[in-house]
């Protein structure tokens, strides 16, 4: 009974009506999983199920739009709890399935959320960023350094070729903010300048997306400078 009184903590008031609100049922997942410090790769379904339908009943006495992708991973969760108690060889390999496809789901949102976090203190930063005026820099190239919109965009052009791991290769595999850092700064000490998808093009999935939270790292820290190049790449400066 504990497990379920923090998450009450939403409407525990009498005196005052109020709900966290969540962009999506994904948003709530992972609320959820993050808060309770639960492994993502092994989420404890009929915990998180029965925190999950707390709250989408909450959504549907205060009658909030938007509950029907709610009431639709509500009713994935309980396939999943349901088919848990099954014997069936058959039933639990599409257990498996679901539990792949629902990790792989948080994984992915999680991610993006990440990124457009990132982005946005990006943006903020370069907010606070002054430029010269006048003079020139290295072979004529503009001062103006690339937009939010320029790194997404670059970004999603390559993820979108890279091949995409594996469930038990992600499982496997540790990848390091880190070390993709460090294998940055290494081929920055090499050349002072290189294209986007010269560094990243050839990475897979899950070693460009670590490696692009690293180049995020590095311009916050002020260590690199990156400009558009055109046609969706960029240039990556030392600074």
């Amino acid at each position: 009974m504990a497990q379920m009184l923090s998450i009450r903590k939403f409407w525990d008031d009498p005196y005052q009506v109020h709900l966290e609100i969540f962009s999506g049922p994904l948003d709530l997942l992972l609320y959820l999983i993050q808060r309770d410090e639960l492994d993502i790769y092994d989420i404890p379904i009929a915990r998180i199920t029965s925190e999950f339908l707390e709250y989408v009943e909450r959504m549907q006495e205060l009658d909030i739009e938007g509950v029907g992708d709610f009431l639709v991973m509500a009713a994935t969760l309980m396939r999943i709890k349901a088919q848990s108690l099954l014997p069936s060889a058959v039933e639990e390999e599409e257990e498996v399935d679901l539990r792949q496809e629902l990790t792989r789901q948080l994984l992915e949102y999680r991610f993006y959320r990440e990124v457009a976090r990132a982005l946005a203190e990006r943006l903020e930063a370069q907010g606070k960023v002054f430029f010269r005026k006048g003079g020139g820099d290295r072979e004529g190239e503009e001062l103006k350094e690339a937009s939010p919109f320029d790194l997404a965009l670059a970004f999603l052009q390559l993820t979108s070729r890279a091949p995409e791991p594996s469930y038990r290769e992600v499982q496997a595999e540790e990848v390091s903010l880190e070390e993709r850092i460090a294998w940055l700064e290494s081929w920055l000490e090499l050349g002072d300048r290189w294209r986007f998808r010269e560094l990243m093009g050839g990475l897979d999935r899950l070693v460009l997306i670590v490696s692009f939270f690293a180049l995020l790292e590095l311009i916050r820290l002020g260590r690199v400078i990156v400009r558009p190049a055109g046609e969706g790449d960029l240039w990556i400066l030392r600074r």
